[in-house]
């Protein structure tokens, strides 16, 4: 049987429940980008939707490429290194201020994951989760508590009165943590852009060889 508009707003005006405006894009991203456009028809629909996802697209890309970036400023050693001026000053407020701004950058790289239809970026997603849930004692021990959606929530006290081999053992360049967290942020960028479709096919032959090898090896990429 057909199901038309005039015999859902029946069924919407006998049971007083109102009919859902939001497209079923939109309730499976659990949100509401506003109305659609209502004139032109499935081209300007298309256009609208395509927009959406390149905005989506470019916020994932950013923040994932400051998870990287951050990953790269906490995993240097040497006399300048974050975690060495911490030691030698006394002073952990510039190292727990760049912990916070990857927790930041983290948090909205796992924000646009989650909220992408991308099935590559749902695998992302499901990384960084797991990833996470293997240093939650140590990211805890730092200040740092893992939410049950794989974000992070920074409590600003512990993390502050926590000592710089305590920071290091969460977020130094001997935790898996940050090494892992990097790599697949950087994967995310990089192909941020990259539809599905194109992005199935580089992954045949050598390249699935390339990408089971990345989920046994656990990362250990950096060299």
């Amino acid at each position: 049987m057909r199901i038309t508009n005039q015999m859902l707003a029946r069924t919407s005006a006998r049971t007083g429940i109102a009919l859902q405006q939001n497209s079923l894009l939109d309730i499976m991203n659990k949100r509401s980008p506003g109305a659609l456009p209502s004139a032109g028809g499935a081209g300007k629909t298309n256009a609208y939707l395509q927009s959406y996802k390149k905005k989506e697209a470019r916020q994932l890309k950013a923040s994932a490429e400051d998870v990287n970036d951050l990953t790269q400023q906490l995993r240097k050693d040497g006399a300048d290194s974050v975690f060495a001026e911490a030691e030698a000053s006394g002073d952990t407020s510039d190292l727990t201020g760049k912990i916070t701004e990857f927790a930041d950058a983290y948090n909205k790289t796992i924000k646009y994951l989650k909220s992408s239809d991308s099935v590559w970026n749902k695998l992302y997603l499901q990384e960084m989760q797991s990833n996470a849930s293997q240093y939650a004692a140590a990211l805890r021990a730092a200040g740092v508590t893992l939410n049950r959606d794989g974000s992070l929530s920074v409590q600003k006290d512990r993390l502050q009165s926590a000592d710089v081999n305590t920071l290091k053992a969460a977020f130094g360049s001997g935790s898996g943590f940050v090494e892992r967290a990097g790599f697949i942020s950087g994967r995310a960028a990089a192909n941020a852009n990259t539809p599905d479709a194109y992005r199935s096919g580089s992954y045949t032959g050598s390249g699935t060889e390339l990408w089971n090898s990345f989920l046994k090896n656990r990362y250990n990429v950096w060299g």
